[in-house]
């Protein structure tokens, strides 16, 4: 972690403490090695994302990826990502690497065997801790945060809104390139709980008000 600061949830308990204040939110009670391997994401998420370098050393790197995966549910197969269909795809997965319950998975795309919404909560708040920067691999548009079909916001939009919501700004300085999140208030970041990313999930939780959101999102980030 940036600094030698220390992440926030220092112990198992600590972080079932919280996830336990949040009540049904997570699906309470959740099964225990599901706590456990949220709690390890968040481990490693909270001291920054890792690379190797050509002698096989991890390397801060500092950039995790969000967005949907780059598989297409009309034919059931996995497809490069491109500008018809941006996301992120396998083989970002290997260049960037994975991050999950291992301890030697820390790369920048979130793969976890024991994935649930806590999960990803988890590893959004450990990027957050650690200042990392989120890349978006997806554009923030309507259809990427909205389900018509499930009539609810989307995985993505929970992440843009839990990042957004804790002391980072989307900024597209490349219009050639992916809209990033970066962190403008530090001391935000890092007082960053599990229950305030159920905070700001739930005031966006429906259409009326993720269309409040999305319009505040920068223009050059949906697109």
């Amino acid at each position: 972690m940036r600094d030698g600061a220390l992440a926030m949830y220092q112990s198992l308990e600590s972080f079932q403490a919280d996830v336990n204040a949040c009540g049904q939110y997570y699906n309470d009670p959740l099964p225990s090695r599901k706590l456990e391997a949220a709690y390890k994401i968040y481990l490693h998420a909270s001291g920054g994302t890792k690379l190797k370098d050509i002698d096989g050393n991890q390397v801060q790197f500092g950039v995790a990826v969000v967005g949907r995966l780059a598989f297409d549910c009309d034919t059931g197969v996995w497809k490069p990502s491109d500008e018809t269909f941006p996301g992120i795809d396998l083989i970002m997965q290997e260049n960037l690497t994975t991050m999950g319950e291992d301890p030697d998975s820390q790369g920048s795309i979130l793969s976890a065997k024991d994935w649930s919404l806590l999960a990803n909560d988890a590893w959004v708040l450990g990027g957050i801790h650690a200042g990392t920067e989120f890349h978006f691999a997806s554009p923030l548009r309507w259809q990427n945060l909205w389900s018509e079909k499930g009539g609810m916001i989307t995985v993505t939009a929970r992440e843009t809104i839990c990042i957004t919501s804790c002391g980072y700004r989307i900024i597209r300085p490349n219009p050639k390139l992916e809209a990033v999140a970066i962190c403008t208030d530090a001391t935000k970041a890092k007082g960053a709980s599990l229950l305030s990313l159920k905070n700001a999930v739930l005031k966006y939780a429906d259409l009326e008000t993720l269309q409040q959101f999305f319009s505040e999102i920068p223009e050059p980030a949906k697109h």
